[in-house]
């Protein structure tokens, strides 16, 4: 799960992270994920690594608000645990307002992306499987929902690589 969690350095051009992100096991992991879904207790959660990100100043206008990532990575013991707590997590992003499918092509066996459009800006949701692992990315004051396709493809090349190695 570390090696899944972009350092600074690996993320996309102009996106900024921690340095060392944070990843969370057994209890600290159930309880952080519970509070988000109830589904996490009985799906078998093994770790989770939450994190954000901004897009600092490479990619917007002088002036612009700051575009930012809210990322949640949660590992499971099985694929059906992951498909029970992925479908969770876009059932609630698809009732969550007027949303607009958007299409995120990251190379995860299934998705779900949404986007709401807010003030001139979208905040755009994605919730990607790869294996035993969903990835849950939210983005705000995006200028495009299609914005959020380089930190989505990046969390899904690194989890693939992470489950080679």
């Amino acid at each position: 799960m570390r090696s899944a969690m972009p350092d600074r350095e690996s993320l996309p051009a102009g996106w900024q992270g921690e340095a060392n992100p944070e990843v969370r096991e057994a209890k600290d992991a159930l309880h952080d994920c519970v509070a988000m879904l109830a589904a996490c207790k009985s799906a078998g959660l093994v770790a989770m690594g939450p994190d954000s990100y901004d897009e600092g100043t490479v990619n917007r206008p002088e002036g612009d608000i700051e575009h930012e990532a809210a990322v949640f990575v949660l590992s499971f013991d099985s694929i059906q645990g992951a498909k029970k707590v992925m479908k969770g997590l876009a059932e609630g992003g698809r009732a969550s307002g007027a949303r607009q499918p958007v299409t995120i092509q990251a190379g995860a066996q299934d998705t779900e992306a949404h986007s709401t459009s807010n003030s001139g800006g979208y905040m755009t949701q994605a919730t990607m499987r790869v294996g035993k692992v969903v990835i849950a990315v939210r983005g705000e004051e995006l200028k495009d929902p299609s914005d959020i396709q380089p930190i989505a493809q990046t969390l899904v090349d690194r989890v693939k690589k992470a489950s080679q190695g």
